[in-house]
């Protein structure tokens, strides 16, 4: 495994662990405020973009090196 591929591993162990975290203070919530819900839906939606992989936070931490530097001409 090269270091994008075990980058892109610890994203979704990370994603994992915070999905299941939101899930286990839903459950033990006894009533929440509405900031509280927002808040921990916002956390799962996060958790679910780093499950699929983040393909943004790939691509910003491994570039693509495939050819020469774009420039542009005026």
């Amino acid at each position: 495994m090269n270091s994008k591929e075990l980058f892109a591993l610890f994203l979704r162990v990370v994603g994992l662990l915070g999905i299941i975290y939101v899930i286990r203070r839903i459950a033990h919530a006894e009533s929440p405020t509405t900031f509280w819900v927002a808040l921990r839906v916002i956390y799962l939606i996060i958790g679910v973009y780093l499950v699929r992989g983040a393909p943004l936070l790939l691509k910003f931490a491994y570039p693509e090196q495939g050819g020469e530097a774009t420039t542009t001409k005026s």
